[in-house]
């Protein structure tokens, strides 16, 4: 059984000018589900009776509840862009998901399946009473697939992106 901890949400907190991304983990919400809201159409193919239904891509997004705890990572990470009603290309960011429970090699050599992209970010809302800053990230473009590499301890984890070639590998 593939247990939450073993699904690792990283939030790129560098500044846009920055050389390299600063990668902090998302620890402090309460839910971690990966909806990828499939695109479909019907095709009436002209030799079959019915309507075929054809898959053709998938638009993931992540809902957070993020419990609001000052001097949390992920939560400073958020906070300034609700904060500033931040809009267009300012609600923006890169995100990682790292699947820990999929890898390859063993010792140092460890390496994790994962996806990279840039995500909007757009928040719901924030509930004093639950101590809850709700937000959205929709994929955006293209997902790239490759792997990480995890230094440091569980859960705070430093990851390191290596983007597939074009066999996948």
């Amino acid at each position: 059984m593939i247990k939450k901890h073993q699904i690792g949400l990283f939030l790129n907190t560098a500044a846009v000018s920055a050389s390299a991304p600063e990668w902090k983990r998302i620890k402090k919400s309460t839910e971690l589900t990966i909806s990828m809201n499939p695109e479909t159409e019907d095709v009436d193919y002209i030799s079959d009776e019915s309507p075929t239904t054809e898959l053709k891509q998938y638009k993931p997004a992540i809902s957070q509840p993020l419990k609001m705890i000052k001097g949390e990572p992920d939560f400073e990470a958020v906070w300034p862009k609700f904060y500033d009603l931040k809009t267009g290309e300012e609600a923006k960011m890169d995100v990682l998901v790292v699947f820990i429970f999929d890898k390859d090699g063993s010792g140092a050599t460890v390496k994790y399946k994962a996806w990279k992209t840039t995500a909007l970010v757009t928040f719901n809302e924030l509930n004093g009473v639950d101590s809850e800053l709700s937000f959205d990230l929709n994929f955006g473009g293209t997902v790239e697939r490759g792997t990480c590499t995890l230094t440091g301890t569980a859960p705070d984890y430093v990851p390191t992106f290596a983007a597939a070639d074009e066999s996948g590998e």
